[in-house]
């Protein structure tokens, strides 16, 4: 007679099977330690799947390619930063531009400390592959679309020209900032470089514009 197989052991009583979103959330948090531990190179299904104790068929039920997994993370580093951005902005008004500018400035560190320097620096589209960079660079124009407006607003500067004059403020506060995640510079050293660096950009803009418009700065 032919040997039955074994029945599969049964969900205990009162637990629960985790839903779709819990799941996606488990599976992005084990994906963010991935890449913080080993880079980038290291997230693959396989990886996942070990480090979060699930099946590969799993995994790729949840992400069906290596790309939707790269934009489930950024996603949700971008959804953090940006919700630190409200809470930065609502806690610095009203304020100078130095002070609201040192609010975000402190928020984006408050991300990094919270999510990784890794996925701060895989928001920078030249910091990954070709097959990912366009992911990267939708997820930070998504980000940065609502300050964007903001910017033409008080530039008084048609909305292409305030998206790129925010880039370049983006890049420098960017690269202030770097000396604190090589370990160089101090949290607050980097941070107050960042908010120099912002500020003195957005004063020159600001006096450009009115030039440009007739107006005094």
């Amino acid at each position: 007679m032919a040997k039955r197989p074994a029945p599969k052991p049964k969900r205990p009583v009162g637990l629960a099977r985790p839903s779709a979103e819990l799941r996606r959330r488990e599976l992005v948090g084990h994906a963010n330690r991935i890449l913080n531990q080993h880079g980038l190179e290291a997230l693959h299904v396989t990886a996942l799947a070990q480090s979060a104790g699930v099946s590969r068929p799993l995994v790729y039920r949840v992400f069906p390619t290596r790309q939707a997994l790269f934009r489930a993370v950024l996603e949700d580093f971008a959804a953090d930063v940006g919700e630190r951005f409200q809470r930065a902005l609502v806690r610095a008004l009203p304020g100078t531009a130095e002070s609201i500018t040192r609010a975000f400035i402190d928020a984006s560190c408050d991300a990094i400390e919270a999510k990784g320097a890794v996925l701060w620096a895989l928001l920078d589209p030249r910091g990954v592959s070709p097959e990912l960079s366009h992911i990267s660079r939708e997820i930070l124009a998504r980000l940065l679309d609502p300050w964007n407006d903001r910017l033409a607003e008080f530039l008084q500067v048609p909305a292409p020209r305030a998206t790129n004059l925010l880039g370049i403020i983006v890049a420098a506060g960017r690269a202030a900032l770097a000396g604190w995640l090589d370990g160089t510079l101090s949290r607050d050293e980097a941070a107050r470089d960042a908010t120099d660096a912002v500020t003195g950009l957005m004063t020159a803009f600001a006096v450009s514009a009115a030039k440009r418009g007739g107006r005094a700065p």
